[in-house]
């Protein structure tokens, strides 16, 4: 499907207004050229397992040159694959003119920009795009913009009242469609179910919300720490085919032989494969309309949330105690269900335990 034929979202909403952005930094994702640094070439290679996951743009971050071979023939692939290709810019509008950093992405076809955090309350972005209509921009702080990105989820922890606010709160600001996204987790390499339990739960609440989402590549894969991530693919020792490179790779942990995209597919209870169900569920399912959410009454330590006008509830238990599911047909769980009941998470790997589970009537 090409850009030109997928003009429109869910109803009669525009393609951007509820996407999937998967960020990539280009450097850290493929290496195709077997420098041991990522590239365009290498990230095009990995196209049909972003078609699978489920995205609708890749924003590309890093040191990319939009006037090259390589992005060119990404971004047809990309298109054709009925993905939307964008630039993750700092662009500074109080003391650069924002075309000299635009118009070379737009001049080759890059469909519209992540910009850095930066004040742009008098629209200097938007003028220099006011040729290009069909451009999104994502951005943040005061501006003229598609989405506004943010990351109040992620600061709000695993806790039911302060996500409750975060929710709140963005939903409740004007401006832009909210673009919603996470942290990464400061969690110790591990397979262990308690220290993946609330990143599997919060990318539920994320997906459940109305809005856009940005990912950042790995997340996908409930990779933990803050650093820099390597992308593994496969294999049994670093690099996880990132590269041809062989030899030592101490940036890439040897423990992540169990997060690598080839051992997650493979295993249905994955946190891949909850990203997976979680994004086909999010664009194929009724319930997921309604730009607005309504709260209904829960128990302590739990909040429960329906996207308005459809029939889609969110439930998140951060107690230490099972607790009785809303009505209705359960859709997802980042855990299995207990007797009926949504439980709490292990008692151990975080203090603060929690599980969702999104229902539809």
């Amino acid at each position: 499907m090409r850009r030109a034929e997928a003009t429109t979202g869910r109803g009669d909403q525009p393609w951007w207004w509820d996407a999937v952005y998967y960020r990539v930094d280009v450097g850290a994702f493929a290496d195709g050229d077997g420098d041991g640094i990522g590239d365009l070439d290498g990230l095009r290679t990995r196209l049909g397992y972003l078609e699978l996951l489920g995205v609708d743009a890749v924003v590309l971050a890093g040191a990319v040159d939009p006037a090259s071979e390589q992005f060119a023939a990404l971004l047809a692939e990309a298109h054709e694959a009925g993905m939307r290709v964008m630039a993750a810019l700092d662009v500074d509008p109080a003391r650069e003119d924002p075309r000299s950093v635009l118009h070379p992405w737009l001049d080759h076809g890059a469909d519209g920009f992540h910009l850095a955090p930066r004040d742009d309350p008098t629209g200097v972005v938007a003028a220099a795009l006011a040729g290009h209509p069909d451009r999104v921009v994502i951005g943040s702080d005061s501006g003229v913009w598609h989405l506004a990105f943010n990351l109040d989820l992620a600061v709000a922890g695993f806790d039911a009242e302060p996500v409750r606010r975060a929710i709140t709160g963005v939903l409740a600001a004007p401006g832009p469609q909210p673009a919603w996204a996470m942290a990464s987790r400061d969690t110790e390499p591990s397979r262990d179910e308690a220290a993946l339990t609330p990143v599997r739960a919060m990318a539920l609440v994320q997906l459940a919300l109305p809005g856009a989402v940005c990912l950042r590549h790995g997340e996908e894969l409930g990779l933990p720490g803050t650093r820099r991530i390597w992308m593994p693919w496969e294999g049994f020792q670093p690099p996880f085919g990132f590269s041809p490179v062989v030899g030592d790779w101490p940036a890439i942990p040897a423990e992540w032989a169990a997060f690598t995209v080839e051992v997650q597919l493979e295993d249905e209870s994955s946190t891949l494969s909850l990203y997976r169900q979680a994004l086909e569920t999010r664009s194929t399912h009724p319930a997921f309309t309604g730009d607005d959410v309504e709260w209904f009454g829960a128990p302590e330590q739990c909040l429960a949330f329906r996207r308005v006008g459809s029939s889609l509830t969110c439930a998140l238990n951060t107690s230490s105690v099972p607790v009785p599911l809303p009505p209705g047909e359960v859709v997802l769980s980042s855990r299995p269900l207990e007797s009926g009941q949504l439980p709490p998470a292990p008692p151990r790997g975080w203090c603060e335990p929690c599980l969702v589970a999104v229902t539809s009537c």
